[in-house]
């Protein structure tokens, strides 16, 4: 990962692509909270806090057929 990240990445060699590396290996960023059992294990996130962190009412607007 780290030769293809070197190679390919816009920021192939800076310490945040690193730390992205380890990120989707699961270094710095685990789920918590109770599993539960229609999702197993999982960063959880509900509409409403997803709501919270994107204006969700402009995207549909803007995408809506």
């Amino acid at each position: 990962m780290i030769e293809l990240n070197d190679r390919f990445a816009l920021d192939g060699c800076d310490p945040n692509s690193y730390n992205g590396i380890g990120w989707v290996l699961g270094r710095f960023d685990r789920a918590w909270g109770p599993q539960r059992p229609v999702f197993g294990k999982i960063r959880y996130m509900s509409s409403r806090n997803t709501a919270r962190k994107v204006a969700v009412e402009s995207y549909t607007e803007r995408y809506k057929p």
